[in-house]
């Protein structure tokens, strides 16, 4: 009957599903996890586990729910079935994501109790008129709480770790163990949450607390819990692997009891874990579910011979993972193109050469870690008269207040006379003006060069006034030269670099980011010749991003981040920027030689999703400097050893020192359930371990897995 089913699939929809897959459709006895390799037809396996739920267990559409986490894969997953099944079935299964699922619960539950509630979050245009936004309200916490105002990165930071603490369900010991740049998150968080729940019969919610409520809400109220887990017979939860806590509780709760559930996921592909995803769940998901089955989907149908085996050897560098062996029966293509250039400028040659040949251009992806780097690629591309499209379009950096610094600077040289903007930028070099001497400008007329007045009117010390002259001739010279040279003159004469140091000192900001901001900057004054041209060019690549958006499905090169291009295959794939401090950060390297595995593993695995999009031809780009010097990343240079090992076997033999080995420090006998203590997380308690992965609960609020072999080696632990 089963075979009749598949042979029928089959003359319908042309599609041949292999033995794994098969077993995946008929299991419908008790959990399921199926790890699904990249390229393995997960979406196409859990379209056919629907029908055959429907077709031949006979279960009501209705009555199957499929989760994913987004709404875009939502619809993918209901436009793929109806394009197999709908002349079959006629009609479609319940294709929800966790968030919309989480809201209905909470309406359901608000409209029985009488309650009202406000969403604070969305569209500003489709604010409650009586409410106040999440941002506004935010804006207002933080300037209260810090005493200044909340910048675009800022923001960006306490927005993020907010929906880290509500997805991680963390408690308020926990939340001030949790690193981060903003200061005095705990109290910021507190407020904020103080704030939304004054009036407990009408809450003030946003989007993470639709999932936090709905979860309390199924705890709390059982009569709605059954409910819910009476009317589906059957959950499929896709890309499970970046499923938060609370998401998991919540689809732990509707499963019960009959647990008919079908969880797909790829360990090797989780990369949100910033964001909150909890991998754990995955890892021990029959601590969760003691009596489910694993199946593991391995063989990838994208990529050729050269790619696949490859990124599966290279993921095994990781230790925190299901033992899966991806493979493919592809043909060989071409091998994996490394290619580490003397310069980021021979980095934007060699893409520009690589691409002047292409004609379809839809099949060509460029990948990179951060969205700065497709401003460069985005402004070296419209030169060059290459088409683009930009899957994940973020305008920041053309709101970035580093670059109205750097046209602020820009106008004031053009316009000595000019207080209003002299009032923004008198902080942001070295003019030592203070506020009051600023003020005392007011009484002066309009039309007389700020400096002249400062340095003749304005009572100054000498060595303020020896100063400001050096400024005004350093402003003279920025309206003169070319615009590259314009921000020379502003990042070291003005001492606008010095400041972003200090700022990032004294505010938490990440220089690195400061830095490539104005690198990026400099990036795009390096090609015009004045002042004017760079504005134009600012507002000309403003509006192509924007443009750019509308390119989906032309013949156009897709630009990404390796975040954003998961789910997504291309002929041919440039990785871009592949040096230490940008992939891994300068931050995960560091934590890294401390013992922490779960940055650099997902680092790892990050590069890894980028090298599975590519089904033909794979460029791994990097260089050794862009304003400052850099190491290749250490994961080009595994790819490398992968690649040719005989050349890399060679070499490390050229370059061993003549000096005895260190000797192998065994590892600590440590098992579950024991008390240690780490030399910079303090005292904690073992969860896990699983071969060289130790999972410790510290009590300072925080879980981590470390290498037992480097905390042993470096003498990073020791038992209690």
């Amino acid at each position: 009957m089963h075979e009749d089913f598949f042979e029928q699939m089959e003359q319908l929809t042309g599609i041949q599903l292999n033995p794994v897959q098969q077993q995946a459709i008929e299991h419908d006895h008790g959990p399921l996890l199926l790890l699904a390799s990249p390229g393995s037809g997960k979406t196409t396996t859990l379209n056919f586990k629907i029908a055959y739920l429907i077709l031949q267990k006979k279960i009501e559409p209705h009555r199957i729910l499929g989760l994913t986490f987004s709404k875009a894969a939502a619809r993918e997953m209901a436009d793929r079935f109806y394009h197999l099944f709908h002349e079959l079935i006629g009609t479609t299964a319940a294709f929800s994501t966790i968030h919309s699922f989480a809201f209905q619960v909470v309406r359901d539950h608000t409209s029985q109790q009488r309650l009202s509630y406000t969403i604070i979050e969305g569209p500003m245009d489709q604010q409650h008129p009586n409410a106040p936004h999440k941002r506004m309200l935010l804006r207002r916490i933080f300037q209260e709480i810090n005493r200044s105002v909340v910048t675009d990165d800022q923001m960006d930071e306490l927005l993020r770790m907010i929906s880290f603490v509500k997805n991680r369900l963390l408690s308020l010991k926990e939340i001030k163990a949790v690193p981060t740049t903003i200061k005095h998150f705990p109290d910021i968080y507190v407020a904020y949450e103080q704030f939304k729940s004054r009036d407990p019969l009408h809450p003030l919610l946003d989007f993470d607390d639709m999932l936090t409520y709905a979860n309390t809400i199924l705890e709390q109220d059982r009569r709605l819990l059954q409910h819910y887990q009476r009317r589906f017979d059957y959950i499929l939860t896709d890309e499970s692997q970046d499923t938060s806590l609370v998401q998991h509780q919540l689809v732990e709760k509707l499963a019960l009891p009959h647990n008919r559930l079908c969880v797909v996921a790829d360990d090797d592909q989780t990369l949100y874990s910033w964001r909150g995803a909890d991998a754990s769940k995955i890892l021990h998901f029959k601590d969760t579910y003691p009596n489910a089955t694993v199946l593991y989907m391995e063989q990838n149908y994208r990529s050729s011979q050269d790619i696949v085996s490859v990124a599966n050897q290279f993921i095994q560098r990781n230790k925190a993972r299901y033992p899966k062996q991806m493979f493919t029966e592809n043909a060989s293509v071409r091998p994996i193109i490394l290619e580490t250039l003397p310069t980021y400028e021979d980095q934007t040659r060699y893409l520009l050469n690589q691409l002047r040949t292409e004609t379809n251009y839809r099949e060509v992806a460029i990948l990179y870690r951060n969205n700065a780097s497709s401003i460069n690629v985005m402004n070296a591309l419209d030169q060059a008269n290459i088409p683009f499209y930009i899957k994940d379009v973020d305008h920041k950096f053309f709101s970035h207040w580093i670059l109205k610094d750097i046209l602020n600077f820009m106008t004031f040289a053009q316009d000595p006379t000019n207080i209003e903007v002299l009032a923004t930028i008198h902080t942001k070099f070295a003019g030592y003006i203070s506020k009051a001497q600023l003020a005392q400008l007011q009484q002066f007329g309009a039309g007389e060069s700020l400096f002249d007045l400062l340095i003749n009117k304005i009572d100054m010390k000498f060595y303020q006034k020896k100063q400001l002259q050096q400024m005004k001739r350093t402003f003279a010279s920025i309206q003169t030269v070319r615009p590259s040279a314009a921000l020379s003159l502003i990042r070291h004469e003005l001492g606008y670099e010095k400041n972003l140091r200090k700022m990032s000192e004294s505010l938490g900001f990440s220089l690195d980011h400061l830095l490539e901001t104005l690198n990026t900057i400099d990036n795009i004054a390096s090609d015009v010749p004045t002042l004017l041209a760079f504005r134009e060019r600012i507002s000309h690549l403003e509006q192509l991003m924007r443009d750019a958006k509308q390119n989906k499905n032309k013949n156009a090169v897709t630009l990404s981040t390796f975040h954003s291009a998961k789910g997504l295959e291309f002929d041919r794939v440039f990785m871009i920027d592949l040096v230490a401090g940008i992939l891994p950060s300068a931050d995960t390297i560091k934590a890294y030689k401390n013992g922490q595995l779960d940055d650099m593993e997902e680092a790892a695995r990050l590069f890894y999703v980028g090298m599975t999009r590519a089904r033909h031809e794979l460029h791994l780009l990097s260089y050794r400097f862009k304003s400052k010097s850099f190491d290749v990343s250490p994961f080009v240079e595994d790819v490398h050893r992968l690649v040719t090992p005989d050349d890399a076997k060679r070499k490390a033999e050229r370059q061993r020192p003549a000096v005895a080995a260190r000797p192998s420090v065994p590892p600590l006998p440590i098992t579950e359930n024991m008390r240690v203590a780490h030399t910079a997380f303090g005292p904690g308690t073992v969860l896990h371990l699983v071969d060289d992965v130790l999972e410790i609960s510290f009590d300072q609020g925080m879980k981590k897995q470390l290498s037992l072999q480097v905390c042993s080696e470096n003498a990073l632990l020791e038992i209690l």
